[in-house]
């Protein structure tokens, strides 16, 4: 029994590698350059809206693992730059997972957006004050480049001749042409986590290395998995990393857009009832697409990285401020159970299904 069970174990490893490998077509591909020496750990965290409690519960059961200890990278888009910006915070000594909690758990509706006139987009200034008394008054961080570790917040914007999605990675230190340390770290926030329609775009002041326009969520562009700035950062400092983490939330597939917009106030009158569409229907793909553009750009990164994404029943509206204890909690109980998976092993189903 135990000989037939290491067989199988063996085959279906063999078979995931081969499938991957032939998927991407690595064999015909140029030699990669690889860092000769590599250090450190790497974060990258993709948008979250009103789940961001799940990638912080999940970020403080890394911490608890003794997983955090030598984090040298860290990037992140909309709420994935959030809790990127926490992070920072706690390896500073800045705040504690307590504390964090607390703020997390005490958080409504109306500390992000204003009700008083319901429409699109939505008045965020309830969520720049909250974003400039936590990072500025109680972290201490008026820049980007007062974080401690070099960390890139993803924005982009939508260039109308030729029509593209332009993405930037600012970062707190210069690992590309784009990053300027000077520039406001609530302002980048704010323009990170301007999700499209729902909350408006914004312009961030004085900057000199990307256009003078108004920016929304990165993760509209190229970086729905921030992963890019990992890159530019590993060619920057000539050392790779030795391990990385991709951290998400879950998906829901149950709440439908309608739903969505009833946690904010607004009747679409059924219009998209009859559409039977969720938000997640779009991200999911994007965030699976974002996965295989990893393997295809970062394949000497496969083998050191870790997918950690919670899969649980529970439903969660993306933009329902209300239920931050409740995902931390339940997020906390599915990642005492269930470990950070190999990269190729949470690939695999997904490249099977294009078959």
């Amino acid at each position: 029994m135990k000989r037939s069970w290491a067989i199988t174990l063996i085959i279906t490893g063999f078979v995931a590698a081969s499938a991957i490998l032939l998927y991407f077509g690595f064999y015909n591909k140029k030699p990669v350059s690889v860092p000769e020496k590599r250090q450190g750990v790497a974060i990258i965290m993709t948008g979250a809206a009103a789940r961001i409690p799940q990638e912080a519960a999940l970020l403080e059961e890394l911490d608890k693992r003794g997983m955090l200890d030598d984090i040298v990278f860290i990037s992140g888009v909309s709420s994935g730059a959030l809790n990127a910006v926490l992070l920072n915070g706690i390896i500073d000594k800045k705040i504690t997972w307590k504390e964090y909690r607390n703020i997390l758990y005490n958080i409504k509706n109306k500390d992000i957006v204003v009700y008083d006139h319901v429409q699109f987009p939505f008045d965020t200034s309830p969520a720049r004050a909250l974003y400039t008394k936590i990072v500025e008054k109680k972290l201490g961080y008026k820049t980007i480049g007062d974080l401690p570790v070099t960390t890139s917040i993803s924005v982009a914007y939508i260039k109308k001749l030729p029509l593209k999605k332009v993405a930037y990675r600012m970062s707190s230190r210069k690992i590309n042409e784009e990053s300027d340390t000077t520039l406001n770290l609530v302002d980048i926030l704010m323009a990170s986590t301007a999700f499209p329609i729902v909350f408006p775009p914004v312009r961030i002041p004085n900057v000199k290395t990307i256009p003078d326009v108004e920016y929304i969520d990165g993760g509209v562009g190229d970086d729905e998995i921030p992963f890019k700035a990992l890159l530019q950062f590993e060619k920057q400092r000539g050392i790779g990393v030795e391990k990385v983490f991709i951290i998400s939330r879950n998906g829901d597939d149950a709440t439908k857009i309608s739903e969505e917009f009833d946690a904010l106030g607004i009747d679409d009158d059924g219009v998209f009832d009859e559409l039977d569409l969720t938000f997640d229907t779009f991200l999911r793909r994007g965030l699976i697409k974002r996965l295989k553009a990893y393997a295809v750009e970062a394949p000497e990164l496969v083998p050191l990285t870790y997918v950690w994404i919670p899969d649980f029943n529970d439903n969660f509206p993306m933009f329902d401020f209300g239920t931050m204890k409740q995902q931390y909690n339940v997020t906390t109980r599915w990642a005492k159970k269930n470990p950070p998976t190999p990269f190729a092993e949470y690939l695999l189903p997904y490249l099977l299904e294009d078959k």
